[in-house]
């Protein structure tokens, strides 16, 4: 048994936005409130994560999770990451410390420098498509290219800083990435033909954004891929099944607005949906 559960499915800012007063924002459809990202990976063995999103402390009441104690992170940002911080009392008190983070070496350099040494945990540095068997599933740490100051000068094989996760358990396959702005080869090669991808979707549609100050400024975001990049991406996996997350209000479309402007074999996701 392999189940997957989306219940995170929006960007950075989530929807509602703060103080956004747009028609998205203000929408009273379920599908359009969409918190920070968050995977939930289930099998007959248990639950793990990936990312550690900061509304996991709703998140984890809503969908009645169970203490969990293995966690994926893809990278440092807020919006991946930062959900542990909510974890701090929980972890020493309830898990007694006994929480595994697996993540890359910058990534776990991240945690120990920054505010999160309170938290007991167990930070396993993690490397570039090493299998790691858990939970009766094998899953690999592919590396993109996402922070372009950081990344845009590195050849594929240097590449550590941020990591998509390849799920496979009784043949099936299913890849979450995270935010990126190119895919390097030997990732690509790996990921042609699966079950599902799980893919970045934080700039769809950019060509039909409102002419405002954020999505003007936010077009010069070069960490991910934008527009039709994306779409054409998408189809050149050839995948069975294809779900963007990390969608924000910036297009000021709905979630059944942008679902229809899909294909048939690609999906909006949202907070709950299940794979």
């Amino acid at each position: 048994m392999l189940k997957v559960k989306i219940l995170g499915s929006g960007c950075w800012e989530a929807i509602p936005a703060p103080f956004c007063k747009c028609r998205v924002c203000k929408s009273n459809d379920s599908k359009d409130n969409k918190t920070r990202p968050q995977i939930l990976i289930e099998t007959e063995k248990g639950q793990f994560l990936i990312e550690i999103s900061p509304d996991i402390r709703l998140q984890s009441i809503k969908h009645n999770l169970n203490k969990i104690s293995n966690f994926f992170i893809s990278h440092w940002h807020f919006d991946h990451m930062y959900g542990l911080l909510e974890l701090a009392a929980w972890s020493r008190i309830i898990m007694k410390g006994k929480i595994n983070l697996f993540c890359s070496q910058k990534t776990k350099e991240w945690l120990e420098k920054y505010n999160f040494n309170h938290i007991p945990k167990k930070i396993i540095s993690i490397k570039p498509f090493e299998k790691i068997k858990l939970l009766g599933t094998e899953i690999t740490p592919l590396p993109v290219y996402h922070m372009f100051s950081q990344d845009k000068d590195l050849k594929e094989n240097e590449l550590d800083n941020v990591f998509g996760f390849l799920i496979e358990k009784d043949g099936k396959k299913i890849v979450y990435f995270p935010d990126y702005f190119k895919v390097p080869k030997k990732t690509l090669d790996m990921i042609k033909n699966l079950d599902a991808v799980i893919m970045d979707g934080t700039y769809l549609f950019e060509e039909e954004f409102p002419d405002k100050p954020e999505q003007n400024d936010l077009k010069n975001d070069h960490d991910h891929l934008h527009g039709k990049q994306i779409l054409e991406f998408a189809k050149s996996l050839d995948a069975k099944k294809i779900f963007f997350h990390s969608i924000s209000h910036l297009s000021e479309k709905t979630h059944k607005e942008m679902q229809k402007q899909l294909p048939a074999d690609m999906f909006i996701s949202y907070d709950g949906m299940e794979i």
